[in-house]
Order: C-alpha cells, then structure tokens, then sequence
C-alpha cells in the first residue's frame, strides 16, 4: 500500500465519527424542491457532489459558482434550496452568497462549513438571522496547501454519509498498490516521467466522475503543470477528439471509469491511435463511494506528477509574481448589487 500525503485514515477516521445527522435532514427533505449548491474553487467541485447526490435520490440539482448564483434572481432563489459550500467560511464569495440566501430564502439556504473558529463569517450571519442551518462540523482538521487536497476528500467522505448512512469509509482509507494506470493506448506502461512533455489533459468523465474530474482540472492548473479540458465521454465521441488528434505529441487523456462507463471508456479507447497516452483511473466501488474512490485516487495522480516535475502542489512556483491574496480581492459585490441580478424585460 502507498501512503498518501494527506493522511486518508485520519481524515476518513473523522468524516466517519461526524454527526452528519442535521445536513442529512436538510438534503433529504422536500425533495420536490430544486437544490442550488455553490461553493468557490475547490468548494465548487463539493456542491457538484452534493448535487450529484441529490439528483441521483430522485431531485433537481446544480451546482454553480457563487458570481452565478447571485446572479440568478430572486424568484430562482426562493423556489429553491439553497447549500453553501466553504471551509473556513469567511471568504467574500460565500459571505455574499450567505447575505443574499438569507434575505431571499432564509428558511432554505444552509451552509456546510468545517470550522467553528472567529473567522467563520457564515456561521455568524447564520446566527445573527436565527437559522439553524448553519452546518459547521466541530474538530475536523484538514491540512491543504495552495491546492486544496485534503479537504475535498473530507467533503466527499462526509456527503457519502449524509446520502448513506452504511457506507463504509474505512475501505478507502489506504491506497492500493496501483491507485491508476498509465500506458499508452497498445498497452505499453508508462511512468510520471513519461508524462513531463504533456501540455495539456483532456478528461473524460461520466456519471459519478463529473465532480471530480472538475476536481482535478483544478488541481492540475492551480499547481501550474499543464491546462485541462472536462468533457463527458459522449461529447468527446462528438467531436472534442480533434484536439487530441491534433497534439499527440504534447496531450494526454484522463479516463474516469466507474462500472457504469466501462463499455464507453473500452468503445473510446478503440478509436484513439495506439500512441495517446492514457491516465485510467478506475473504481469498483458503489454509489455513492464511486465518486469517493476515484477523488481519492485521482489526487495521488497529481502528487506523482507533481513529484515528477519538481512542482511543489503546497505552495506553486509563482514566476510572474502575482501575490496570491490579491485575487481572491477583486471586487465583485458592489457590481453584483448595482446590477442586480439577471432578468427578463
């Protein structure tokens, strides 16, 4: 077994003795009603999960960034149940996000946070509007770098039980030998090494794939290795093939494989040329492990490649010297209010 550097048995250990009791309640009730799950960045790829979830019990789900969720009107807010997705819970994007859930809908926007320190500003302004729908799971600690890595398993693990109370965490919580495969498409093996020429993935993903192979495009961009494009097998099969076909020498392709895309991931090798080189991340596991299962093993890869090119995922190599704060300080709320949000006249 491999060890993974973000210690999956004591972040599984602690999603496992989670109360996760109210979240589960929230999720579960009135399920005719549309959820709107948001989060920034990484959280993103979180309340696609959740979403996934939600859709799969039998609702209408979409995850979307929180600039897009404020811009949807008040009328869409209000018709739906809204899920706010951050760590800390103090970052502009879902403060905003809160305040407006709050005025619109307060009755139905929750928020799923990991900390209850001073800094978590959602927490308060649940508090302040006297809603219980403040999820904050008290003594879980995650380390992350500048790519989040370690608290989106902590997320995936803590949906799987909200959405099933049997599952089993423990199962995940050491890698297997091989966590995926990397090979050209004849079969011939291949190593991290052989991938420091790439310049650009396309993944393919799915059903329980799609959180995260957003995930990992993240994380390959954020830790400066190479861009990456998401696309679901069939779109890939439509066209998006081109550009793979046009840069063999410099791209490679992610397959995510659950048991339900074996065939298709099988029926798209078979039209590829026997020189694509291939990432194949597969999992046996059941709903809703299976999305789990691959985020876990989709992260080593990003280790391994990262151990490979000498690139540093806690803290990025930043050449052109943009400091890092900064970005998340471009201003957005006073546009948002003075716009307001997007309607029809």
């Amino acid at each position: 077994m491999k060890d993974s550097p973000i210690n999956l048995r004591d972040i599984l250990s602690q999603a496992g003795k989670a109360d996760v009791t109210p979240l589960r309640q929230f999720l579960l009730s009135d399920p005719s009603r549309p959820l709107l799950a948001t989060g920034s960045g990484g959280a993103e790829t979180v309340a696609d999960f959740a979403a996934l979830l939600y859709g799969a019990r039998g609702g209408v789900a979409t995850a979307v960034s929180p600039y897009t969720l404020n811009s949807y009107s008040d009328g869409a807010l209000r018709t739906s149940k809204v899920l706010l997705v951050s760590k800390g819970g103090h970052n502009n994007d879902i403060v905003f996000a809160a305040r407006r859930g709050l005025s619109v809908n307060p009755e139905r926007t929750a928020s799923f946070t990991l900390y209850q320190g001073d800094r978590n500003e959602v927490r308060k302004l649940f508090s302040k509007a006297g809603s219980a729908l403040s999820f904050d799971i008290p003594g879980l600690k995650v380390h992350d770098g500048f790519v989040s890595t370690g608290t989106p398993v902590m997320y995936f693990a803590l949906l799987c039980r909200a959405f099933d109370p049997s599952c089993d965490l423990s199962r995940y919580a050491a890698l297997p030998e091989k966590p995926y495969r990397l090979e050209r498409n004849d079969g011939t093996p291949l190593t991290p090494e052989d991938f420091l020429d790439v310049r650009s993935y396309t993944i393919l993903q799915g059903s329980w794939g799609r959180p995260v192979a957003a995930n990992l495009e993240g994380k390959l961009v954020e830790s400066g290795l190479a861009p990456a494009s998401v696309y679901d097998y069939r779109n890939y099969c439509h066209g998006r093939f081109i550009f793979t076909s046009q840069h063999l020498e410099d791209s490679a392709v992610v397959l995510l494989v659950s048991p339900r895309e074996r065939d298709i991931a099988e029926r798209t090798r078979a039209f590829l040329p026997p020189s694509t080189r291939l990432v194949i991340i597969e999992t046996g596991a059941d709903a809703p492990e299976t999305s789990l299962d691959i985020l876990i093993r989709s992260s080593q890869l990003l280790f391994d490649l990262c151990e490979a090119a000498g690139a540093d995922w806690e803290s990025p190599k930043n050449p052109g010297r943009i400091d890092k704060r900064k970005p998340m300080w471009v201003p957005f709320m006073a546009e948002l209010k003075r716009q307001g949000p997007l309607s029809l006249r």
